[in-house]
């Protein structure tokens, strides 16, 4: 094979490549999307960021990371970003309920791509 067929073939896939990346992208985009209109929103407690409320519930974000395989759904969403003190930036996302837990005791929040569990805090703590 000469060298122009091999460039010519070699383009052609990498092209392919990228259309089907590009489709991929369109479609989570999407699913965002969709989720984000469709998702109730929690408010995140401005005094100190640890919190998340909603429906009455309040949770308290603790450091424990959950693996994504202990995650069920998208239950809902805080979609705040912001830098603290120290400069470092922060970004919430979406709350997912958790495998085998009731969302009124636990839920988990992606934190910097870190799904956080978030317990439930009771009026007396």
């Amino acid at each position: 094979m000469n060298k122009k067929c091999l460039f010519a073939v070699v383009m052609m896939l990498v092209s392919l490549i990228c259309l089907s990346a590009c489709g991929a992208l369109r479609n989570t985009a999407g699913k965002n999307k969709a989720l984000n209109e469709s998702l109730p929103y929690y408010e995140l407690n401005a005094a100190n960021y640890d919190e998340i409320s909603y429906n009455g519930l309040t949770y308290t974000i603790t450091d424990e990371c959950l693996e994504m395989s202990e995650l069920q759904e998208e239950i809902g969403q805080v979609s705040k970003r912001f830098k603290n003190v120290a400069g470092e930036d922060f970004s919430f996302g979406y709350v997912y309920s958790i495998v085998d837990v009731d969302i009124s005791n636990a839920v988990a929040v992606n934190i910097n791509n870190e799904y956080r569990k978030a317990d439930i805090k009771y009026n007396d703590e």
